[in-house]
């Protein structure tokens, strides 16, 4: 008998560039893109079901429109998420920048990250910046987990408690500021909490 003994894996990059606004004081964290056959348009958090958007658009008090998968429907897609950054001046970029993705699949457990964004470089060019947001912290390939690597590499020290649940507060020293370091719940559709738990809990750390 003839047993499999190679997992399937793809190498991907992160597909677009980071988005921040010119008055941001506040960059907040995913892991990678959900695979491309699920993706509604060329920008973060690109699957519909995930709740990300719809959250922040409350708290920009910014109204998103149906999804239309056209050209210019994932243009204007694009062009209200942004609205929606700039209102909360809130960056974004996630923390993969080079993953290998197992069997096609969109579940963080299947990422593997080869290189890190440079989020350091993102806070030494953007120095408004205090606060970074991190999207989740469960399991050994979340935000949380790939954020203390991308520290640990760089030696910067990062202490943040592991038992307890979100909201989870730390901050680090970066060259001459003190970056505050938040973690929320994930706005997964996978998540047991709902929108309005989300929402309340966002609201804390953006507005």
């Amino acid at each position: 008998m003839i047993f499999k003994t190679s997992n399937l894996y793809e190498k991907e990059y992160l597909p677009w560039s980071e988005y921040i606004p010119s008055n941001a004081n506040k960059l907040i964290l995913g892991t990678f893109p959900t695979r491309e056959a699920r993706r509604h348009f060329e920008f973060f958090y690109p699957n519909k079901q995930n709740r990300f958007w719809k959250v922040l658009a409350n708290l920009a008090k910014v109204s998103l429109s149906d999804f239309d998968s056209s050209e210019s429907g994932k243009i204007l897609a694009i062009a209200e998420r942004k609205k929606i950054l700039n209102a909360l001046r809130l960056g974004i970029t996630d923390m993969g920048a080079i993953v290998l993705r197992q069997n096609s699949s969109s579940l963080d457990t299947n990422l593997f990250p080869l290189e890190f964004s440079d989020i350091f470089k993102l806070l030494e060019v953007n120095r408004l910046i205090d606060t970074i947001i991190l999207t989740s912290s469960t399991g050994g390939n979340s935000v949380l987990s790939w954020f203390k690597a991308y520290c640990k590499i760089n030696n910067v020290d990062l202490k943040i408690r592991k038992k307890g649940g979100c909201p989870k507060e730390s901050q680090i020293m970066f060259e001459d500021r003190e970056i505050r370091i938040v973690v929320v719940w994930s706005s997964s559709s996978a998540s047991v909490k709902k929108e309005v738990e989300l929402t309340e809990q966002y609201k804390k750390f953006l507005i």
